[in-house]
């Protein structure tokens, strides 16, 4: 019996022992192998952090003037740790009344964005200046409130070029999980459209923040740390603010776009989309039911610019270009217009239901006659407008540096038979050649193929000029980036620019003829389920180009009474205001360039 006690006493001293060294080990293991981690974690649960926010950068126009800035608005936080338990149902009654948000509101916001009881949670936004006032008069009643001042987006012009400068919201759930490596965190501010959205990694700045020690109770010991908000990068864009407005005052509240380049480099110097919105109503956190009332109609946040429509008539200097040089028409044939075209059993009309007469192939551009370019819609095909059309930069992207850029379509044979499966067949060719049928094409490519008839040379658009860090130090540069030349010989382009250059001096385009800055262009009358699209294409002036204009109102009908009128008012402002000399009036002698001899046309 003695030794059984024994025996057991002997298992119980050795299962003490055991337990004993187990938590010798174990406090080992804490104080002295991970003794870091935890001190780390130590100081967190006693410290909290006080957000500052950081202000995005400065956007300004080509001039330096200010398209986009920043203003400061006060913002209210709880820290629930700082709350004795016991005065937290009356604090929340105080910071209801004081802030007109329901109890139950508050409720919720504490307990969706407070994973820990140290973590600051935002009540309000944008608070008024009497508010504030309230708060910090009467700290000793507001427990734990802290205010404080943060940065939010101004567009000090509303509307003005929204697509082009986007505006910023919150992230959403399914961009974090895009963006969460690059240190974006749920509520924060990210670009959300336009140079907003594109150069969001330099305009977005780094936050900073307040860091307190508490006691054990919550209460506020002192101040760990602070540090500085570092503020975005500043971006200077190739938009020029005076001619952005004149631009969409010209265009009038008429549903389409106008872009104008600078054809010499590929630089935007203005982008107008109608309809479109105020950037403002996105500064501040918008819930879902003020997202409801908001009128959404005719789809203004569609860049109407980077969208795709039915050339109509602009599209006519591809088949130009084709028969010129595939040689399928000569200058000295001319090709009679009465009003009509038959091919097989079907008639195509003219715009001019009665007729132009004889035309040869340049003045059919000038007067955009129908009947002509079926003709040469026929002679040419497909492949070859295709080939050409491409050559020109058609049926892709741009490359312009915004986001939601459309592809443009140029169709082929193989392409139809593939996708449709139907052949090709001559009716195709002949709507082809006048910018109907397949043909797809976004204002931004028109605009870029005329400016590279105008100077020989095809560039990349692009928005953004210059960024600057917060000590003026020059970050990114663009550079004009030329990506080809154009798809047609000296000569002919020569032929083919006069054309242009008669069409607004006396043919169809005369609606926008400026004395003193000639310009060469084109009209355009796409049709269309409902009412046809007007276009209207130019540069100016015609011998040295520095601006081009693609002007577009869907449902406009008629670009020679709609869209031409539109360029005539922004080249009359640019005449003013940009231009540095006065142009006479041309007078051409083009028979230098016809081997054959001596052109007996009206050019």
């Amino acid at each position: 019996m003695e030794e059984r006690f024994e025996d057991q006493a002997r298992n119980l001293t050795v299962i003490l022992l055991c337990v004993f060294l187990l938590l010798v080990g174990r406090l080992w293991q804490l104080q002295i192998i991970e003794k870091a981690t935890y001190r780390e974690l130590s100081v967190g649960n006693a410290a909290r952090t006080i957000p500052f926010i950081a202000p995005r950068g400065i956007i300004y126009d080509r001039y330096g003037k200010v398209i986009v800035s920043n203003r400061a608005i006060f913002s209210a936080y709880l820290l629930p740790k700082s709350v004795n338990s016991s005065n937290m149902q009356e604090l929340l009654d105080r910071i209801s009344a004081t802030l007109s948000i329901p109890k139950s509101e508050l409720m919720a916001k504490i307990q969706k964005y407070s994973s820990t009881a140290f973590e600051p949670v935002l009540l309000k936004k944008n608070l008024p200046l009497s508010v504030v006032t309230k708060i910090e008069e009467q700290k000793n009643k507001f427990e734990g409130v802290v205010v404080r001042t943060q940065p939010v987006r101004r567009y000090p012009n509303g509307k003005l070029a929204v697509h082009v400068l986007g505006y910023v919201g919150e992230v959403a759930k399914d961009e974090l999980d895009k963006l969460k490596e690059q240190g974006y965190k749920l509520g924060d501010l990210v670009g959300k459209d336009g140079v907003e959205s594109t150069y969001d990694k330099f305009l977005r700045g780094v936050d900073g923040g307040q860091q307190l020690e508490v006691d054990v109770y919550g209460q506020p010991i002192r101040t760990r740390q602070s540090l500085d908000p570092i503020a975005g990068k500043d971006v200077k864009l190739t938009i020029d603010l005076d001619l952005q407005k004149v631009v969409e005052a010209a265009l009038g509240g008429k549903e389409g776009a106008i872009v104008v380049l600078d054809p010499r480099d590929g630089e935007v110097l203005a982008m107008a989309s109608y309809p479109n919105y105020d950037p403002n109503v996105f500064a501040e956190p918008m819930d879902p039911a003020e997202w409801a009332r908001m009128d959404k109609g005719g789809h203004p946040f569609m860049n109407r610019a980077i969208s795709v429509y039915p050339p109509g008539s602009t599209f006519k200097v591809i088949t130009l270009t084709t028969a010129l040089e595939q040689n399928n028409a000569t200058l000295s044939e001319t090709i009679d217009c009465k009003g009509y075209y038959k091919i097989g059993n079907r008639i195509a009309s003219c715009w001019n239901h009665q007729g132009h007469g004889e035309l040869n192939i340049l003045e059919g551009l000038v007067w955009s006659c129908d009947v002509v370019f079926y003709e040469l819609g026929l002679r040419n095909g497909v492949n070859e407008m295709s080939r050409y059309a491409f050559d020109y930069g058609l049926g892709k992207k741009t490359g312009i540096d915004l986001p939601g850029e459309a592809d443009g379509f140029i169709p082929t044979a193989a392409w139809k038979e593939k996708v449709l499966g139907e052949p090709w067949v001559k009716g195709d060719s002949v709507n082809m050649g006048i910018g109907q049928g397949f043909v797809q094409v976004t204002p931004l490519e028109m605009a870029n193929l005329y400016s590279s008839i105008g100077v020989g040379k095809r560039h990349k658009p692009y928005i953004v000029m210059n960024i600057y860090d917060r000590d003026g130090a020059t970050v990114y540069s663009a550079e004009a980036q030329e990506q080809g030349g154009v798809p047609i010989s000296e000569k002919n382009l020569g032929l083919l620019r006069s054309a242009l250059e008669a069409v607004v001096r006396r043919g169809t385009g005369i609606a926008a003829k400026v004395e003193g800055i000639p310009a060469a262009g084109k009209t355009g009358t796409a049709e269309n389920p409902k009412k046809a699209h007007a276009w209207f294409m130019c540069y100016a002036p015609y011998d040295k180009p520095e601006i081009a204009i693609s002007a577009f109102v869907a449902q406009g009908e008629h670009g020679d009474r709609v869209t031409a009128p539109m360029a005539r008012e922004i080249l009359t402002w640019y005449k003013k205001n940009r231009m540095v000399r006065v142009i006479e009036e041309p007078d051409f002698n083009w028979n230098q360039y016809i081997k054959h001899g001596p052109y007996d046309g009206k050019l």
